[in-house]
């Protein structure tokens, strides 16, 4: 199975960042909640943190949402987390 590719570094995202005016991972977090996924983001950043709550500004098109969808990885792209308690 091929390795997973990093979707922030795609040039499809970032050609779509572009266009927004917005980053990658701007992009791919409105992809999300375009799609009605829950997304946690990880960061301590206090800018990384305003970017991630800067998304509601903007809705991508049809056009934009094709676009990301055919990025899918599958079962390689999906990152499963074990939570130690």
């Amino acid at each position: 199975m091929p390795a997973a590719v990093n979707l922030l570094d795609d040039p499809v995202v970032k050609e779509i960042g572009n266009k927004h005016q917005k980053s990658a991972s701007q992009i791919l977090l409105r992809f999300l909640v375009q799609l009605g996924v829950s997304a946690v983001p990880k960061s301590s950043n206090e800018v990384r943190l305003r970017q991630n709550l800067d998304i509601f500004n903007f809705q991508l098109d049809a056009f934009d949402m094709k676009r990301l969808q055919g990025l899918d990885q599958g079962e390689a792209g999906r990152t499963n987390f074990a939570w130690a308690g």
